[in-house]
């Protein structure tokens, strides 16, 4: 068995004895240990959040006095007190008016994990996600509070560096990494974002 294939089973292994929907929960688990994302009585937005472990994440981390909303265009099935999910295609001309109906004012943390529909060839993968990620990037002065925090899932490619160039001027610090869980083949990687400028 190869060292990516362990790693994944043991990823998926873990998740099914402690709970969580997916093995990408440990990919937040580790960002928030690592860059203090989310804090007790936050709320924060999951863009992407089928099938709903980062959601399960979000939610311990911000505790009972925080929320958390998801968004994803397949319904999500995760019920905690303090977790509110929609239905949402975050291309419809609407959506950042849906986002903003929904919220209780803006948030202190912004997630993405957006992904489009994978048609294997790279070029055209690689624009379609970095299109989504810039979606969620065109919302936040609408929905983020000035020092708040932002995760975007991006894939490797190209237009990786328009897509830094920009939030560099809307963050203090701005990040990109490889959690350990995911999978060493896989071209996704993560912005973490630090400190919105309002």
């Amino acid at each position: 068995m190869k060292l990516s294939q362990a790693r994944r089973d043991f990823y998926r292994r873990k998740a099914k004895l402690e709970g969580y929907k997916s093995r990408a929960a440990y990919k937040l688990i580790e960002l928030v240990k690592k860059y203090g994302l989310i804090k007790v009585g936050d709320h924060v937005i999951d863009f992407g959040c089928a099938p709903g472990g980062w959601l399960q994440v979000a939610s311990k981390y911000v505790g009972p006095d925080g929320k958390v909303f998801g968004f994803d265009l397949k319904p999500v099935d995760v019920r905690l007190p303090n977790v509110l999910t929609y239905v949402l295609d975050i291309s419809s001309p609407d959506a950042p008016n849906f986002v903003k109906e929904r919220l209780f004012g803006e948030v202190d943390v912004v997630l993405s994990d957006l992904s489009p529909n994978i048609s294997g060839i790279w070029e055209v993968d690689h624009t379609k996600q970095i299109d989504l990620t810039f979606k969620v990037i065109k919302m936040i002065p609408h929905i983020l509070k000035p020092g708040g925090n932002c995760l975007l899932k991006v894939f490797q490619g190209p237009y990786l560096d328009k897509v830094r160039n920009r939030l560099n001027t809307m963050f203090e610090q701005v990040y990109l990494t490889k959690p350990t869980a995911s999978r060493k083949e896989s071209s996704e990687l993560y912005f973490v974002c630090l400190s919105y400028s309002g």
